[in-house]
């Protein structure tokens, strides 16, 4: 990046900030930014965090303790709220749905 200055003043407008990650400029304020965190926008932050989940999702033990703490709270769901279990069931076969739609449009426009 050829600009060295991070904040710009923009005539009757509010003042902007550009991200040092992906060089865009943005308007301070809460919708851009993290309170007294400038080092990154929400939107490189948010990147940031769905490459991380994508990784960690990859690590075999990390997958086995997510799907372990899942059947876990399954169980205690039925034990001690027995009436949330119909729901709970409805939302999980709801993202596995849009999941597989995903992944089979994914796969059309692959090929």
């Amino acid at each position: 990046m050829t600009d060295p200055f991070r904040l710009r003043l923009p005539l009757g407008e509010e003042p902007e900030l550009r991200c040092p990650h992906c060089g865009e400029w943005w308007a301070i304020s809460t919708e851009f930014w993290e309170p007294n965190e400038w080092h990154m926008c929400r939107a490189c932050k948010r990147e940031r965090a769905k490459l991380y989940q994508r990784l960690r999702q990859r690590d075999k033990d990390y997958a086995k303790a997510k799907a372990d703490a899942s059947r876990r709270y399954r169980v205690w769901l039925a034990r001690t709220c027995p009436q949330y279990l119909p729901a709970y069931e409805r939302e999980r076969k709801a993202r596995n749905r849009e999941k597989a739609r995903l992944a089979r449009e994914n796969k059309r426009v692959a090929a």
